[in-house]
Formats: structure tokens, sequence, C-alpha cells
């Protein structure tokens, strides 16, 4: 199951002053080409993933078994996401898919299964919404998602801990080769707006009025406009690559973007370094034209870029570095392509620091769960009013 480039071996000249950049066969972010057969898993996978939700939603077979509902999608993340992880040459990729893998199926699956739990919310549900649901306007890890995205960027989500980007670097990873570029596929990325809009007004529904007929109907509609896109787009992917749904039809990535643009993340673009080879672009697979915003603004703050770090690690010149937060605090701190994949190694301090952090972290919210799971139905109960809780009324 490993790819096959069609460059492979093949020294690249620069296009501006004839300089040579790295063999095609040492890039170990370009998107590689997978056998018929290791394609015919991940479609499968894919309708495997699709039919468990149409099962647990409309057929009820075999009483919603956890190989056949809305679950199955995050065990094909976790089978096939071992494989990306074992497969993965770049070591901060490495990381983050490992990261990503383990999200998904301890916060998204195992808790929600094993020991669910409402989470409060503000406003009013169609149901009530079981931990994590931050895509749902007005529940706490919405809130709190929105926060971290503010002072981190996109990245902190649908780089590291979203199902939705999970299953397409995953189970899609065979078509990334497919990712539609160039400047008209670039223009269409405005058509997610449309979709943003809707995710507004559901929001605002959700905060303005109470449940009745009408804003029941729209939320379910709102629902199914997004549902069906998004599993539509698993099997377009041998078409179109693995970030369809992404880079043009996702709401919440939409609005995820919108905070990378008015908070602390971008990415910052030396104009003298760069050597112009555009590997940033090629390795990119939300098709970010990466040169040319970052030539034309001197930084890369795009709605679009949902942070997987494969520009900034694979830029030969180390012209892209990662900005957010901590530059604030740390002036002199470049996340540049060195740095994070030297911080990415096994034996490296920081890495070391940053895995026993990130277990005391998915510790501690295992035990939370597993605390208001038994609490339910007892004075310990956890209050649904997210209001009342903050301000302790």
């Amino acid at each position: 199951m490993r790819p096959t480039t069609a460059t492979a071996g093949e020294t690249t000249e620069n296009k501006t002053n004839g300089s040579r950049i790295m063999p095609a066969s040492r890039q170990r972010s370009l998107a590689g080409r997978y056998s018929i057969v290791t394609q015919a898993l991940a479609l499968a996978a894919f309708g495997w993933a699709f039919f468990g939700w149409v099962n647990e939603s409309y057929l009820y077979w075999f009483e919603n078994p956890i190989w056949l509902n809305r679950y199955t999608e995050y065990a094909m993340i976790l089978a096939f996401g071992v494989w990306r992880i074992s497969a993965e040459e770049n070591p901060y990729t490495k990381k983050r898919l490992a990261t990503l893998v383990a999200i998904v199926t301890v916060l998204w699956w195992l808790i929600p299964w094993l020991i669910p739990f409402y989470e409060p919310y503000a406003g009013h549900m169609i149901s009530q919404p079981v931990f994590p649901s931050l895509h749902t306007p007005g529940t706490l890890t919405f809130f709190l998602t929105l926060g971290l995205v503010f002072l981190f960027g996109r990245r902190v989500i649908c780089g590291w801990g979203c199902p939705c980007v999970g299953i397409r670097e995953s189970v899609g990873f065979p078509f990334r080769s497919r990712t539609i570029t160039g400047p008209t596929a670039w223009k269409w990325r405005h058509v997610k707006w449309i979709f943003f809009a809707l995710y507004v007004a559901a929001a605002y529904a959700i905060f303005r009025w109470a449940p009745n007929s009408w804003t029941s109907t729209f939320l379910g509609l709102f629902t199914l406009l997004v549902v069906i896109p998004y599993f539509a787009t698993f099997f377009l992917s041998p078409i179109t690559g693995n970030r369809f749904y992404c880079r043009y039809l996702c709401p919440y990535g939409a609005t995820f973007g919108l905070l990378n643009k008015v908070g602390f993340f971008r990415i910052d673009f030396n104009k003298e370094t760069c050597t112009d080879c555009d590997l940033c672009e090629k390795v990119c697979d939300m098709g970010i034209p990466v040169v040319t915003i970052g030539k034309a603004e001197g930084r890369v703050d795009t709605t679009e870029c949902m942070g997987c770090g494969r520009c900034v690690t694979e830029c030969p010149s180390r012209s892209l570095a990662f900005h957010d937060i901590r530059n604030m605090a740390f002036p002199a701190l470049r996340q540049d392509g060195r740095m994070l994949k030297e911080s990415s190694g096994l034996a490296s301090p920081l890495f070391l620091r940053h895995a026993a952090i990130f277990a005391f972290m998915m510790l501690t919210v295992g035990l939370m769960a597993g605390w208001f799971f038994t609490s339910v139905g007892s004075p310990a109960e956890l209050s649904n009013n997210l209001v009342g809780l903050v301000c302790g009324h």
C-alpha cells in the first residue's frame, strides 16, 4: 500500500533561477498514486461508514451495533489511521495523524459510546448533544473550540481533532493525488459561504426562538444539507481528491476559517528566501496559491488554511513558519519546518513533553466523562443550562 510518484527520482529545476531542488522521491508530502486494490478498499470503507449512518438514522437493522451505526465511521478512521501513521515519513505529519486518530477514537467514539453524557448548552436543541458536540452552536465544546481556534488557528480542530478531516486523512488518502488545483478551482472556494450562511441562520434559530414546528423543520433541513454532501463527497474522491468537502462545502470549516483571519494564526512568508520551487503549493490539499498570496502579503492567513503543516515542513528554504498566540509571548519563537520536525522526533524533549501533556489531558477528560456518566440521576447531575452553569444559578 505504498504510493508511487510519477516523477520519482527526478530533480526539478527552479523556474526562476535554475537551481535544483530535492528529488520528488525524497519529497515526503507529495501526493502519491495508489493501486486499484488500495483505492477499492478505501471506497469500501467509505461505503461501510455511510451505510452505518443510514442504518442508525433510518433502517435500524440489528439494533444499531457498533459495526453498523454512526460510530462505524470512527472505526474506519482508526483502522486506516494506523496504516497512515505507520506509512507516513514526515515526522510532524506522523505526530499530527497520531493525535488526530487518538482524539477521534477516544473523544468522538469511546466516551460517547461507553460512558455517554449530555454536555451543557445554551439555546434550544432538537435533541440533547452528547459530548463532544463542537459542530452544534451553543454547546460548551462549541464555545471552547472557537476560543482555541482564535488563539491557535483552524488547525486546532481541522488539523488535529475533527472526524470529518480524520476520515479524509485516513480512508481518503489514496485519492489525494486527484486533488483539483489551479485558478478556477481556487475561485470555487466561495461556494462554502452559502452553507455558512445557513449555519448562521441555524445558530440564530437555536438562540432566538423556542422549539416549534418551523424551527425543527429548518434545523432538520440544514442537517440534511450538511450530511448528504458530506457522505456524497466520499464517493467523488476518485475524481475530486480527498478534500473536496473541506474546500467547498463545509460550513464549520468556514466558521473556523474566519477566526484564522481575525485571530492570531497565520503562516509567515519570507519573500527574500523563497526560491519559487512551488513545493508548498504542490503539497497543499486545499489548493491554496501559497506563493502568490505570500509574495503579495508577506503572510498566508486565508480562511482556507487548515494548518496541516505540510507546506511549512516541506519548504526547502524555511521561508514559511506558523504564527499564533505563542509568538506574542515569545517573539523570538519561529515555528518553521526545522523546528516542527525536530520537535516531532521520538527522542526530542519537546515531543516527550507534548506527549505527556496530551496523555494527561486525555486521561483527565476520560475521568471527568466517567464522573458525569455515573452522576446522572444524582444531586451531582450536570446541568444542561450553560448560562446558569457559568453564572452560578
